[in-house]
């Protein structure tokens, strides 16, 4: 009887939790509308051209929910019987604009570092983008590979 109850307790305590994630369960058509807009972007375009070979693809990582309010939308490559993410974009439904993530930011130990399409399309072709790095304002600056600044660096 007293497993009985303890059972009854921990299925009431996790219901609210089994609710809440059947409210942001994903929708086929958002997904599509999502992908349709990453892949009209010139940088996926020019990706998916360059990499025709080796079966490039767009695919839903994450979806919006209460972690996140993004659907996240891994760019890759698909041969092999694998998918291997060449770089994840992000897009907001509710006001359509892209991030991508900064997979070089290390000023923070978050799971992602998104910047604004705009922001990554200014800073790109920079050297100092592709080493460590974070941003202060408009300002890049570079940092060491355990998030410490380095002295002497534009």
């Amino acid at each position: 009887m007293k497993y009985c109850v303890i059972i009854w307790l921990l299925i009431l305590l996790c219901r609210p939790a089994i609710q809440e994630q059947k409210t942001y369960h994903s929708n086929k058509r958002d997904e599509k509308w999502a992908i349709e807009h990453i892949a009209a972007l010139p940088e996926v375009k020019e990706f998916m051209l360059y990499a025709r070979k080796n079966k490039p693809q767009l695919m839903v990582k994450e979806d919006p929910g209460p972690f996140t309010k993004y659907y996240c939308i891994a760019v890759g490559i698909g041969n092999f019987d694998m998918f291997r993410t060449t770089v994840c974009y992000f897009i907001d439904p509710k006001t359509c604009r892209i991030y991508i993530d900064d997979v070089m930011d290390n000023s923070t130990n978050a799971l992602w570092h998104i910047i604004p399409l705009e922001k990554y399309r200014h800073w790109r072709y920079d050297p100092r983008f592709r080493n460590y790095h974070t941003f202060k304002g408009d300002k890049i600056i570079v940092l060491d590979s355990k998030g410490n600044p380095i002295h002497g660096t534009k």
